[in-house]
């Protein structure tokens, strides 16, 4: 096909063979960035488990019925006099009666909303089957944790920022400490079934990898803001866009990208009040900025090349920045 004897005919060839290829980039483009309709997301069957409930407020339930359905939730060592003594506890009957403003209907809604777009993104992921909510005291470490087949919500850390049960934790994590940000904690539990670990300890890689997660983000649940998936407050979303070349060329000018000082970790992308340039920057900075900064570069490189979600997860960090070309 390549070699042919009519010079005539060549021009015509090339020009055909350019067409075509453009008309497939536009196609592929098209396809990558996509979203389906609700009636394009698989039916999916899911159970969910009031725990709290049962453990709380149905307290004719007796404890060993309950340990017998649920026993992962009892470690052998604890005697039941604990688990007896808990359940009529003055303080977890206050995080139980606070638990009841969350509609479990609505709940479970959103939780189904997300695991309905990962099977329609990764259909061969054998995904949670049970969903179970549960008091944690508070423990804002763990809200929300993939167990295999369960998938696990502390309740009690979404009750909003300005709730009393919250006075004492500082502001920029209960910022975080919301219903809003429900869908944003599932997806950052189950992102290890998707997103490969970093290949490398470079400040980049990890950068990039956290922005290969916030861009599962955009696919998982496409009805939140860039500003809901980092869990960002409005004025740190504003501060991030405003200053985001101001920060890149920080971190080019000192060469950050790929240094493997574990130093940069706790500066840019751990949760933190603010990110650690120690410079004026400081000032009005989110922390784990430099998650945000791999985001923006994530979605740059899948602009730029038009490719498919599970491609660019699995695509060097070296080359997403390469390819990308970005510059702010």
């Amino acid at each position: 096909m390549y070699l042919d004897n009519h010079c005539k005919i060549k021009p015509f060839y090339w020009y055909l063979k350019g067409v075509l290829f453009a008309v497939a980039f536009l196609a592929t483009s098209c396809t990558s960035t996509k979203r389906p309709k609700q009636a394009d997301l698989p039916k999916i069957m899911l159970d969910y488990v009031s725990f709290e409930t049962l453990f709380f407020g149905d307290l004719d339930t007796p404890l060993a019925e309950i340990k017998k359905e649920y026993p992962y939730f009892f470690p052998a060592q604890t005697p039941d006099s604990i688990w007896t003594a808990k359940r009529t506890d003055s303080l977890q009957q206050v995080l139980f009666n606070a638990s009841k403003s969350i509609s479990k209907e609505a709940l479970a809604f959103r939780v189904e909303g997300v695991l309905r777009h990962a099977k329609f993104y990764f259909p061969s992921e054998k995904l949670p089957k049970k969903v179970i909510s549960l008091l944690t005291d508070v423990d804002y470490s763990l809200r929300a944790v993939d167990a295999d087949s369960l998938l696990l919500l502390s309740i009690d850390t979404y009750l909003g920022a300005d709730h009393p049960l919250y006075e004492g934790i500082p502001k920029y994590i209960k910022n975080k400490l919301t219903l809003h940000h429900l869908e944003s904690e599932i997806i950052d539990a189950l992102a290890h079934r998707f997103v490969p670990a970093p290949r490398g300890r470079t400040f980049l890689a990890q950068m990039v990898n956290h922005g290969k997660r916030l861009l599962l983000h955009q696919y998982l649940a496409p009805e939140l803001s860039d500003q809901q998936h980092i869990q960002y407050t409005a004025l740190q979303h504003e501060w991030a866009l405003e200053n985001e070349s101001v920060v890149w060329r920080y971190f080019v000018d000192n060469e950050l990208l790929f240094s493997t000082d574990e130093d940069l970790t706790f500066r840019f992308l751990l949760p933190s009040p603010y990110a650690k340039f120690y410079s004026y920057l400081d000032e009005g900075s989110p922390g784990r900025i430099g998650q945000w900064i791999g985001y923006q570069i994530v979605k740059k490189y899948q602009e730029r090349t038009g490719t498919s979600l599970s491609h660019v997860l699995l695509v060097d960090p070296q080359e997403i920045l390469k390819k990308s070309k970005y510059n702010p």
